[in-house]
């Protein structure tokens, strides 16, 4: 994923349960899912740290939502961004196990 705009992010946290699920067909062994499943909890949990958020998709998308535009730094726009592309590579995982 390329530099996101919060609002962008909040939307791609969204997402995370949603495509995890979507990617945890029958044909991808429950070890390839339980892999994938604990890379997405870590990157939630590394936002949810920068945020002060619970470590959940929704309230860390909530607490990007409520960020001010003044309060946001570069670093921890970075840090978000970063927990949401490890998020999208831990389920792209998912395709390449299949």
């Amino acid at each position: 994923m390329s530099a996101s705009a919060p609002s962008d992010l909040a939307v791609a946290f969204r997402s995370l349960p949603r495509r995890l699920r979507e990617g945890s067909s029958d044909d991808v062994s429950a070890a390839a899912v339980a892999t994938a499943q604990a890379g997405v909890a870590a990157a939630i949990a590394a936002a949810a740290a920068v945020l002060g958020s619970a470590a959940s998709a929704e309230a860390v998308a909530s607490a990007i939502q409520a960020r001010k535009a003044r309060d946001w730094t570069d670093a921890d726009l970075a840090a978000i961004q970063k927990s949401a592309n490890d998020a999208a590579a831990a389920i792209r995982g998912l395709q390449t196990s299949q």
